[in-house]
């Protein structure tokens, strides 16, 4: 059983969290230094270390930490029927998060890390990912081809799906992209 982190410390996180939200409306993630966003945050630096090896270590939490609170907004909503009605309630949050930020969308996809940032998070999903269709298997779900496909090919097509919305000018509504980005989500795991 993960053991509950010190309330301290997640005072501190949300705090680093918040602060990284607000400066990425403000400018660039390069642009972003680990200084500017300790002060935001009203933390020492020493404590930033503490937490996290770097800026881009920082990145992987903070969407590990996101995609948990999506989690949070799932559940809340009452528990999925199945693990492909889970992915396509998380394509939704997913989709309506970038839709909201829009400006911290834009100011990532300006950053000339971005290819960087996106492979950060896009490790990052796959872990959780395939942590999460590991323990659907436990409960009984079948896949055709190994966890590590299926995994690779969700968060492949997902991020590659939302790359190309976003550069190419948001042409589709975003509930819209939510609802097909799920339902392929769902065909795939239903086969």
């Amino acid at each position: 059983m993960a053991r509950k982190e010190d309330l301290r410390v997640r005072k501190t996180k949300k705090a680093i969290a918040e602060a990284f939200m607000a400066l990425l409306e403000e400018k660039t993630y390069e642009e972003i230094t680990v200084n500017e966003l300790c002060d935001r945050a009203g933390v020492r630096r020493t404590t930033f270390y503490k937490h996290y090896k770097d800026k881009l270590d920082y990145v992987a939490c903070f969407a590990k930490d996101l995609r948990d609170k999506f989690d949070d907004i799932i559940w809340k909503n009452g528990k999925p029927d199945s693990t492909p009605d889970y992915y396509v309630a998380y394509a939704k949050s997913l989709v309506e998060f970038i839709s909201r930020h829009e400006t911290i969308v834009n100011n990532i996809i300006k950053s000339p890390a971005f290819s960087v940032l996106a492979i950060a998070l896009s490790e990052q999903n796959y872990r959780d990912t395939y942590d999460r269709l590991i323990e659907s298997m436990k409960a009984g779900m079948e896949l055709c081809v190994s966890p590590e496909v299926v995994a690779s090919m969700i968060v492949g097509a997902v991020a590659t799906t939302l790359a190309v919305w976003l550069v190419g000018g948001r042409v589709k509504p975003a509930d819209q992209l939510a609802e097909e980005i799920g339902a392929m989500v769902k065909k795939t795991l239903k086969n």
